[in-house]
Formats: structure tokens, C-alpha cells, sequence
């Protein structure tokens, strides 16, 4: 049953000064705020989170940064068929792909010539390429292009090499950090909720699994990105719940390791078009 929502104008305001103060809200906390302000409210309270932890220099102004990166997906062949997917392809399709390493070289030249310096590196779960064939590629392109960050491996792509080679998530991490894996970015999270996981994704790895996948790196002094997948068939209690999964892994590691795993949050929304669950 989804909780009360309050509001009330106070209340809503303790709530959202607690927030920009560094406080912890509760799920139900939480969602009050989430439903009580409206989108602009919010935005403004994220704006004072901001500035609380990026504060303007001497001269007044906000430091803002980015960096120019590439998406390359590998394959395209994948066998976890997910209902809000429409860039996989089962084994044996026409159009199923895993790129020539020539073709992979091209595309981080222009990368590099556009002056780009990171290669976010994922793709479809391929029933045959195992851990072997990736460290070989990260090796290569680090021989290659050293400049280039490789950010790589989204946490279903790790749980499904652990269950295809039947070896521990932590000796997988070792074998591509040495192979030259940087970061790890924190696609496949969706919902991390398994109500939202069963109906959306059912063969992909579970909500555990993929929290798991960094609770190893952090281990390795690994880093990498937490994202979020929304507007498909999950409640706001979901969404919030799926932060409060990532935040408590992140005050976790801390704990841990003296620094959080994630260095950012992506969300995006689910876009319908060309996928099983989107007809």
C-alpha cells in the first residue's frame, strides 16, 4: 500500500530544507516531497543541493564541467529480450552484429579527433563472447589509444559473464580492471525494484545482482555511474525506492572503502517507440 502523501505547506518545506541541508530522508519522506512540490519546487531544491556541494568560487561563479565521450556498443546480440528494448537482436538475426575490431578503431579515431576522451562501452548480453574477449579489446585499445578512459561493462553484462564463465562477479572485475576497465557505467539498473524487474526485464540480473556488481568494484577501488530508467510501469514509491537502494550502497562504501562507488546519477525516460512493451 503506498503511503499518505501530506500537503501540507510546512511540512513540505521542513522536508525540503532537510534535503538541502545534507539531511537523510526517509522512503516516506521522500515521497512526500517528490508529490507535494511541483517540478520547478524541485528542480530548485536540487539546485541548493548543488551549490551546497559545488559552492561558487572567489569570483562568484559556479564551476561547471563535462567531458566529450562516444557510446560504442560492441554487439548488438543479446539474450535477455528486454520488453523496453529496441536495440537488441537474438542470435542468428539478420541484422545481429558484433563489430570488426577495424570498425571499432575507427570509431574511437573520431572519437580522439573531435577531442573526446572517454569510451563508454556497452552492449547486448552475446551468449558467446566471454571475458577473455573483452580483455583482450580493453587491452588493445589501451596499447592503441592510452589517452582514451574506458568506461565499460554495465553491471548485467558482469553478472552475465560470472554466470556464463560460472566464476565469482569479483574475479571478472579483476580480469577487465587489469585489462584496462576504468569505470563502470550503471546502465541496466531500470527500476531497481523487482516487481518493476520481473515485468520489464525478467532475464536480466535482479536488483541484488546489480548492487552486487559494485559492492565488488568498490573492493578493486573501482568507480562508476548509478542510473535510472522511468516512466514505463513503475509507482513513484518505486522510484524512490530505487534511489534509496543506490544511496545506502553508496553510504555503504564509504563506510568501506573511505569513498562512495558512484560519481553520479543519470536518469532518463523510457522511450516506447520500436520495443515489445511499447506496443
Amino acid at each position: 500500500m503506498t503511503p499518505a502523501v501530506t500537503a501540507d505547506p510546512i511540512r513540505l518545506r521542513d522536508l525540503a530544507q532537510k534535503a538541502t541541508d545534507g539531511g537523510t530522508l526517509s522512503p516516506t519522506e521522500a515521497l512526500e516531497l517528490f508529490r507535494g512540490l511541483d517540478q520547478p519546487s524541485l528542480g530548485l531544491c536540487a539546485n541548493d543541493v548543488r551549490l551546497r556541494l559545488n559552492p561558487a568560487g572567489p569570483d562568484g561563479k559556479v564551476r561547471v564541467t563535462y567531458i566529450v565521450d562516444r557510446n560504442l556498443n560492441p554487439t548488438n546480440v543479446c539474450v535477455t529480450d528486454c520488453g523496453f528494448c529496441a536495440f537488441y537482436r537474438s542470435p542468428g538475426d539478420a541484422d545481429a552484429y558484433v563489430l570488426p575490431r577495424e570498425v571499432i578503431y575507427q570509431k574511437v579515431e573520431e572519437l580522439i579527433q573531435k577531442g573526446g576522451i572517454q569510451l563508454l562501452l556497452q552492449g547486448g548480453h552475446h551468449p558467446r563472447l566471454k571475458s577473455d574477449w573483452f580483455a583482450e579489446l580493453f587491452r588493445d585499445l589501451k596499447q592503441r589509444y592510452p589517452q582514451v578512459w574506458i568506461h565499460g561493462m554495465s553491471p548485467p553484462e558482469i553478472t552475465h559473464l560470472s554466470k556464463l564463465e560460472k566464476r565469482p562477479v569479483l574475479d571478472v572485475l579483476k580480469d577487465l580492471q587489469s585489462a584496462g576497465l576504468d569505470s563502470i557505467p550503471g546502465g541496466g539498473a531500470e527500476i531497481l525494484v523487482e516487481r518493476v524487474r520481473k515485468v520489464i526485464a525478467p532475464k536480466k540480473a535482479t536488483t541484488d545482482e546489480w548492487l552486487e556488481v559494485y559492492r565488488q568494484w568498490a573492493k578493486l577501488g573501482g568507480k562508476g555511474t548509478a542510473t535510472m530508467m522511468f516512466g514505463h510501469v513503475e509507482t513513484d514509491a518505486e522510484r524512490i525506492e530505487h534511489m534509496t537502494r543506490i544511496r545506502e550502497l553508496q553510504d555503504e562504501t564509504i563506510r568501506e572503502h573511505g569513498r562512495g562507488v558512484f560519481t553520479a546519477f543519470i536518469p532518463w525516460t523510457y522511450q516506447p517507440d520500436h520495443t515489445p512493451l511499447g506496443t
